[in-house]
């Protein structure tokens, strides 16, 4: 499985990442048949019948976003490698996406999950902002904190602060 959030394939035939990835696939000679996008899946048939064929094995890489493959999707049964290409903005994202090979069903006594990361770009800033949500989240939810109480920041606060923590950096 693949993950990126960024870049989903577009209808008008602008440049996407998901086609650019499939290009650079095929020229390290996957067959293109074993490159599959989940957003191609357009309908509850397709869709099924691509999981299908993810599940027995007949598509060997299945790329998509969180939205489109994070919760509810059962296709762990030949899975070997997972493959984080950006961050999702929520801790509860990755925990979703990592969720699709972790867990019974799978053929595969050892699984691998990569994630990439680009130096000196905004990835940094994305696996901070994981990092601090997911502490925050774990005091909350173990008891751990001193705090008494909590406030839930308006969003628009918190994207102000994302903003001068940019150009501060």
């Amino acid at each position: 499985l693949i993950f990126c959030d960024k870049g989903t394939p577009k209808a008008d035939g602008r440049f996407n990442f998901y086609q650019a990835m499939k290009a650079a696939l095929l020229e390290l000679d996957v067959e293109e048949k074993d490159v599959v996008f989940i957003h191609d899946a357009n309908t509850d048939a397709k869709r099924a019948e691509l999981l299908e064929k993810v599940r027995n094995g007949e598509v060997r890489i299945l790329m998509g976003s969180t939205e489109k493959m994070g919760t509810g999707l059962n296709v762990q049964d030949k899975m070997i490698a997972l493959h984080n290409l950006d961050a999702p903005w929520r801790p509860a994202d990755l925990t979703q996406r990592n969720g699709r090979i972790l867990r019974q069903g799978n053929e595969n006594d050892e699984v691998s999950i990569f994630n990439y990361i680009t130096e000196q770009t905004f990835d940094a800033y994305l696996w901070q902002i994981l990092e601090q949500k997911q502490k925050y989240i774990s005091q909350i939810m173990t008891g751990r904190s001193a705090l008494r109480s909590c406030e839930d920041m308006d969003e628009v606060v918190l994207q102000y602060a994302e903003f001068k923590a940019l150009a501060v950096s």
